[in-house]
């Protein structure tokens, strides 16, 4: 009997550590936000996100955008970790680590050797500020694909993102989805 009760106990214990999405809450201060809050809630417990970025998650022909994907960036500095926030359509779906966090990105500069898969969108404006030129497009994302919303198949904007590093520099185009750098291509000289 003892060894069923400290067996279920063991159990419980590693769901909680396993990170269980049905257990799964993100501390602001002395305050929790838990999946399915709404961003008022959230923004009520947290303060104002440092920064915010929509991205249409699904669009239907005739009908528009029908799913939207909120990503909410909190950089409490070199001494802890940032933390994005997911809502869809409106309600907090997800919390992602991305690492720690900086302070006064900008003194540093946007060089070639910043830029690398896996920046965070939010990470990128902060230390190379806003690209020259923007263009999007749209691509299939399936299950087994990074990003995917929920859908079997869902159709998402994928960024690309044209930086300038200098005149004796080429200019890197970088590649942008779900709010990460996916590519880093080398463009042309400026004229």
């Amino acid at each position: 009997m003892i060894r069923l009760l400290v067996l279920r106990l063991t159990v419980l214990a590693v769901m909680l550590l396993t990170g269980n999405p049905g257990f799964a809450s993100f501390r602001c201060g002395t305050a929790l936000v838990d999946k399915g809050d709404w961003p008022v809630e959230v923004q009520e417990r947290c303060g104002d996100p440092d920064y915010v970025v929509v991205y249409p998650a699904q669009v239907l022909p005739g009908f528009g955008v029908t799913t939207t994907i909120e990503h909410w960036y909190y950089n409490p500095g070199a001494q802890g970790l940032i933390t994005r926030l997911e809502f869809r359509n409106g309600i907090l779906h997800r919390e992602d680590s991305l690492g720690y966090g900086f302070q006064a990105p900008r003194d540093l500069g946007c060089s070639s050797g910043f830029l690398r898969e896996g920046l965070s969108e939010y990470e990128l404006l902060s230390r190379c500020g806003t690209p020259l030129s923007e263009r999007v497009y749209w691509r299939s994302f399936s299950r087994d694909d990074r990003g995917y919303p929920s859908e079997a198949i869902a159709v998402m904007p994928i960024k690309e993102w044209l930086y300038e590093l200098g005149p004796n520099h080429f200019r890197r185009v970088v590649v942008l989805h779900n709010g990460f750098v996916v590519d880093i291509r080398t463009d042309d000289k400026p004229h």
